[in-house]
């Protein structure tokens, strides 16, 4: 993402600090603000519309092509699934999340890895790393959950991350196909790439591998949707955060009272993003991709 891009981003996509009996101590909130009372969903899309091209192209592609070529180069990478059942949004909000404020830059396009638009990205919905303070490497291999229903987030991704945690062989597997794809991100060092790849090529036992799951769940928010055109439909009103606190804490013990897969080298993290309507954030980068692809 460009540093324009990246501002807006900021601007539009606020992480909630509140004590929400955090299992991990890594799981968060976030939230979009509202303008005249609206909660910014038509924002959020025309921000998902322009980051199309960082989350769907390399780096190289970027920097090859004419930037006019841009969109619909990087939309034909899109689902042609259904709007309801496409997942390639929700990944690329989680993209935005893990770039703005947990700074950590992709090593591989997934969206270039499969063989057919018809395909949902399959393994783990982003490939991710940071770099430690100790010069150790973190993969970020996440799962995103665009749902309506926060039950139907949950159950899915609890589903999900038994299936690909569950089975080293899996790991395994998917690690090293990443590292055939491996992207050298232009501000990343000569030996911090070499430690990229032992990372996932299977030089490195696979129990020597930190890896964070971030898991992103949407859901239609019943307090958005009630503080919506309100006096307090303010990010920063008391009242307005008061009441998203405890909906969020709800939600929250609805992830912690399940027993998810654990292993000593991998943290999940959950990640929540309430809309007001999921259904018609959809509805609208549906309009646009149509747009941008013909």
């Amino acid at each position: 993402m460009d540093d324009a891009l990246r501002l807006r981003a900021v601007n539009q996509i606020f992480k909630i600090d509140a004590s929400l009996g955090c299992e991990s101590g890594k799981d968060a909130t976030f939230t979009l603000d509202f303008e005249e009372k609206n909660y910014r969903q038509q924002a959020l899309a025309g921000l998902i519309r322009d980051t199309v091209p960082y989350f769907a192209l390399t780096q190289e592609e970027i920097a090859s092509l004419d930037k006019s070529d841009w969109n619909k180069s990087s939309f034909t990478r899109i689902s042609d699934a259904q709007p309801t059942k496409k997942g390639d949004y929700g990944e690329l909000l989680l993209y935005i999340i893990l770039n703005i404020f947990y700074d950590t830059p992709k090593f591989v396009t997934k969206a270039r890895l499969r063989s057919s638009t018809r395909e949902q990205i399959k393994g783990f919905d982003c490939a991710h790393f940071s770099i430690n303070p100790d010069r150790t490497i973190t993969l970020w291999l996440g799962e995103a959950k665009f749902h309506q229903t926060f039950s139907g987030a949950i159950a899915q991704s609890f589903k999900s991350l038994n299936d690909h945690l569950m089975d080293a062989e899996k790991i395994k597997s998917e690690l090293r196909l990443l590292s055939g794809e491996i992207e050298i991100n232009k501000n990343i060092l000569p030996d911090e790439y070499l430690l990229l790849k032992s990372h996932t090529n299977g030089s490195k036992s696979l129990d020597k591998v930190s890896i964070q799951v971030p898991v992103l769940l949407t859901y239609d928010s019943k307090c958005i949707g009630d503080f919506c055109g309100t006096e307090n439909a303010d990010i920063g009103s008391d009242v307005f955060q008061a009441s998203l606190i405890a909906e969020l804490k709800g939600k929250f013990l609805s992830v912690y009272e399940r027993t998810w897969p654990a292993k000593n080298n991998i943290t999940i993290s959950f990640y929540l993003l309430p809309l007001r309507s999921v259904s018609e954030l959809k509805e609208m980068l549906d309009t646009i991709e149509t747009a941008m692809k013909f």
